[in-house]
């Protein structure tokens, strides 16, 4: 505190919104990504080792993304300098059969191109002959910049490390270049959510399959919940298994999202009688964003096998409905799903739930592994 107190003159600025919004805008440009690649992708990481954003392919190559942003580019003065230093970073990576993408929320990062990359993803190749030509300049600007920092380097090891940096950046294979922008990309939800929600609308509708109505109804909250997802893969190191978001974690929440069953519903299959206390409870429990955990596929899979094979074995009186029947006769094989819930009939009723909700969405989920080319 007493050099604080020392200073003539002390400014305090504790405005870490920049940053903030980096973070936000790179999450987000990597489920604008993903749903970009998803028919072609295997699994997406954020902040990985190598790439701000890192897409695994089907045939193992990589979409390396370098991810800038400005809060307000209108008055950005350093638009250029913003590809110049994601190229430098892209070119660390491998190139040979992989793309190196640029993405920003900045539409006139090139003058020539301005919104010629809005919303798509467009690679070096396919650029008019203008626009290369300043993509080209930004480059050779690039290497100056780099023979400068040689000359002013006095030590003999950095400028050794420099000069192996240019040679690298000089063989720069520009037909692995790609560019794309999210406009518009600023402000509040209103403002800053467009695309992204439009991106993810489109998925639902052209992807999935889905009736627009089903789609709208559930892009609200599907957004929300890849958005928290990604922020925290961004905390994940990257040698953690739990690094990975494979095609089947990022799709599963959308047929957890398209069911909407009362918990009512399979009352007459507890083994005791429910109050209105604990099934309130219940409906808190499947309110909460992380229910939809337990609606993955691998865990869905699961109890549909056991269901088919139940339904092979049923003997019922015509009667009997068959899904309440498995949910009655089978249910304790899946508690251990359940087991962060301590009380027994809370238990009982959340897995009964949740296999009714899995049977009942089947339909759903065939439609869904169908739609991005996964098996269930």
């Amino acid at each position: 505190m007493t050099d604080y107190l020392n200073e003539e003159y002390c400014e305090f600025n504790n405005d870490a919104s920049a940053s903030s919004f980096g973070w936000n805008f790179q999450s987000n440009a990597g489920i604008f990504l993903f749903l970009k690649y998803i028919q072609r992708a295997t699994d997406i990481k954020i902040e990985s080792t190598q790439q701000d954003i890192e897409i695994t392919l089907l045939n193992g190559s990589k979409v390396f993304a370098q991810a800038k942003s400005a809060q307000d580019y209108t008055v950005a003065s350093d638009k250029k300098e913003k590809f110049k230093d994601a190229i430098i970073s892209l070119s660390r990576n491998p190139q040979e059969n992989n793309q190196l993408l640029y993405i920003s929320n900045i539409p006139d990062t090139f003058k020539i191109a301005n919104n010629a990359f809005n919303n798509t993803v467009v690679s070096y190749e396919s650029c008019l002959s203008g626009v290369k030509k300043e993509i080209d300049q930004a480059f050779k600007s690039t290497v100056k910049c780099i023979e400068k920092k040689i000359l002013r380097e006095s030590k003999k090891e950095k400028r050794d490390m420099l000069m192996a940096f240019k040679e690298k950046f000089e063989d720069f294979n520009k037909s692995s270049l790609y560019i794309s922008t999210i406009c518009p990309y600023y402000g509040d939800e209103q403002n800053r959510y467009i695309q992204i929600s439009d991106a993810v609308l489109s998925f639902l509708v052209n992807d999935i399959k889905l009736s627009r109505d089903d789609a709208i109804s559930i892009k609200q909250r599907l957004l929300e919940h890849w958005q928290l997802s990604f922020e925290h893969n961004s905390t994940i190191k990257d040698y953690s298994n739990t690094k990975r978001i494979t095609k089947s974690d990022f799709t599963w929440p959308v047929a957890a999202l398209l069911i909407e069953n009362d918990p009512t519903e399979i009352s007459d299959c507890l083994s005791f009688t429910p109050d209105m206390a604990i099934t309130n409870e219940i409906r808190r429990i499947l309110d909460r964003p992380e229910s939809v955990y337990h609606e993955r596929f691998e865990f869905s899979n699961r109890v549909l096998q056991d269901f088919a094979n139940f339904k092979k074995e049923f003997r019922g009186n015509g009667k009997t409905q068959i899904e309440k029947a498995f949910i009655t006769h089978r249910y304790s094989q899946f508690l251990e799903e359940f087991n962060h819930i301590s009380d027994i009939e809370e238990k009982e009723y959340i897995t009964k739930v949740f296999l009714y909700r899995i049977i009942s969405n089947n339909r759903n989920m065939q439609k869904i592994s169908v739609g991005v080319g996964i098996q269930i």
